[in-house]
């Protein structure tokens, strides 16, 4: 149930109500977040284990975004594109949303988010195409990045609401934007990450200490964000670290980005390289583990 204390702090702020669908790794810390700071949050997740964090955290949960009361905001964290448009069928059928505002918080790609988005005005709401960039750690410190896209009203109606999350990167005004850019920046994510594995893996191969060599490169020039924050996790070689971000989701990211190259025929070849240790790490039953144990790709 939700918390009582939330519900009241909710009424005397006169905040929105908030729909929360996807409540994983990412989403559960946001959505933490926004009921400390006095938000009713609905907590909506197919996974019978999530809906019980959330209910823990003080939220109501439900199993399907159409048995929930309408809220004011929507906000959407699914894993793919066809799941984005499952929830805003459900989400929109047989109920007045046109007070609503849907902000797609999810990787999806734009052809999904301009589906979706195109569902929901026809339906009356306002639609923000703002998928996140951060990570769980991110998501826990109120540091995500929101590549924002859409109309400027609803974002700036919401400023209250994103600057509890992270922080609004403004792309455009047209919903499909923010997903580009997006892509564009898996495609750095998923190469960077592939080529720390790979340098740990040299550095282990010359008889080096790769927790040492980690140490002395990051912070340099040739050290990354993913060198710096995954690196120490790849150079423990001996031990499987506890996930805090599944290898699953830049696997899947990697491919949406192959799709949007191949169609618009752009030339990628780091992104291809990358592919194939994604492809590896799926046949050597890794993408459930930590993404830094794409490193055992190189070492196996």
């Amino acid at each position: 149930m939700r918390a009582t204390d939330n519900s009241m702090n909710a009424t005397e702020k006169n905040l929105p109500t908030v729909t929360f669908v996807g409540i994983g790794a990412i989403g559960l810390p946001m959505a933490h977040r926004l009921v400390s700071r006095g938000y009713d949050v609905a907590a909506v997740d197919p996974n019978p284990a999530a809906r019980t964090r959330a209910e823990a955290d003080g939220m109501q949960s439900f199993d399907d975004i159409a048995a929930t009361p309408v809220s004011d905001i929507v906000l959407v964290l699914v894993a793919t594109g066809q799941q984005l448009l499952d929830t805003v069928k459900a989400g929109t059928a047989n109920r007045q949303v046109d007070h609503q505002t849907w902000v797609i918080c999810s990787t999806v790609g734009p052809r999904a988010a301009k589906e979706a988005a195109q569902m929901l005005t026809e339906s009356g709401a306002a639609v923000i195409d703002a998928p996140v960039t951060g990570g769980v750690p991110g998501a826990e410190k109120g540091m995500l990045r929101f590549l924002t896209a859409g109309e400027a009203a609803p974002i700036e109606a919401l400023r209250d609401l994103f600057a509890v999350l992270g922080e609004v990167a403004l792309v455009s005004d047209r919903p499909g934007d923010g997903q580009a850019t997006k892509i564009v920046n898996q495609l750095c994510s998923s190469v960077h990450l592939a080529a720390a594995a790979e340098a740990i893996a040299l550095a282990t191969h010359l008889g080096l200490d790769p927790l040492k060599t980690v140490g002395i490169i990051s912070g340099g020039s040739g050290a990354s964000w993913f060198f710096d924050e995954r690196g120490p996790r790849m150079a423990e070689l001996g031990i499987v670290p506890d996930v805090l971000t599944r290898l699953a989701i830049l696997a899947k990211d990697n491919g949406l980005v192959h799709e949007e190259a191949a169609e618009h025929g752009a030339h990628v070849p780091l992104l291809e390289a990358a592919r194939q240790q994604y492809q590896r790490a799926a046949e050597l039953g890794l993408l459930e583990a930590d993404d830094s144990q794409i490193i055992r790709t190189y070492l196996t």
